[in-house]
């Protein structure tokens, strides 16, 4: 395990707040009708569309998922994960504990070059707070996207564990086509199907229910207290160079507080990130 992130103890006495009212929160019945409503969706796809698979960043909402479905309903789905060289640290042992604990048949993507490397060679290109982690970016789509496509092209349905929450373009997307929906693909005439169990579900759903079945989380969600102890659930594993919305409502100071060598790094690759942040 690296040293990072560096948490005090006013990050440690956040994460035991959440922890209380994330206990608490699991024992009302609006819990229990978010959980049985998931259930509900997830079982009325896997009926319809048995040859199914799971993508999961081990992230918060995706572990919550990944449990509800893989162990809880018991439907042992293969769990494509998908790893780089600018993931968080102890990103993949994290992963790797997780699928172990619950017995999980995940399955490992990698990018086809070094993330890293892009960035080394391209940052003098891109301008602060540039959309990186985007669809249409071309490091994305060449080190992520385009591989999970393609791993995914088997398969008639797959589980994604995105919530409405999360963003206004997510909002939109589930008011107009709910939590399972057939999506056209390039490579599949007939489309394929997406599943989003926890598409109504809050951030303190989330937070409930790992804290009800016991589930652990990447030491980044505990890096809380510096700007997100009202909303913890804002945090999300991803890339750690900043998205260029989070760079720039605080994504950059966040970083230099709790993983001050990763702070170094975007600071070498894009000064003028740092500065404006």
């Amino acid at each position: 395990m690296t040293a990072e992130p560096i948490l005090d103890d006013d990050d440690r006495e956040a994460w035991d707040d959440l922890q209380a009212q994330a206990s608490a929160h699991a024992r009302t019945r609006a819990f229990a009708r978010a959980v049985d409503k998931a259930k509900a969706t997830a079982e009325r796809a896997l009926i319809a569309h048995p040859n199914a698979a799971m993508t999961s960043s081990f992230g918060k909402d995706s572990c919550a998922l990944v449990h509800l479905v893989c162990v809880e309903m018991g439907y042992r789905l293969p769990v494509y994960c998908h790893r780089d060289d600018l993931d968080f640290p102890d990103a993949r042992a994290f992963s790797e504990a997780f699928t172990a604990r619950w017995g999980l048949d995940t399955r490992y993507l990698t990018a086809p070059f070094s993330v890293r490397q892009w960035l080394h060679d391209h940052a003098h290109e891109l301008e602060p707070g540039e959309g990186l982690h985007s669809r249409s970016a071309a490091m994305a789509k060449g080190a992520f996207y385009e591989g999970v496509d393609a791993a995914m092209q088997s398969f008639d349905l797959v589980f994604i564990g995105l919530r409405a929450g999360e963003s206004r373009a997510r909002a939109l997307n589930r008011h107009v086509r709910g939590d399972l929906y057939l999506k056209k693909h390039s490579r599949r005439h007939e489309g394929q199907w997406t599943c989003t169990p926890l598409g109504g579900w809050s951030g303190l759903d989330v937070y409930a229910y790992a804290a009800s079945r016991g589930l652990e989380m990447l030491p980044l969600y505990r890096c809380i207290a510096f700007m997100h102890r009202a909303e913890p659930w804002r945090v999300r594993e991803s890339w750690w160079i900043p998205e260029s919305n989070t760079s720039r409502y605080g994504g950059v100071a966040w970083l230099r507080r709790y993983y001050p060598s990763l702070y170094r790094q975007l600071a070498a690759w894009m000064p003028d990130a740092v500065l404006q942040s």
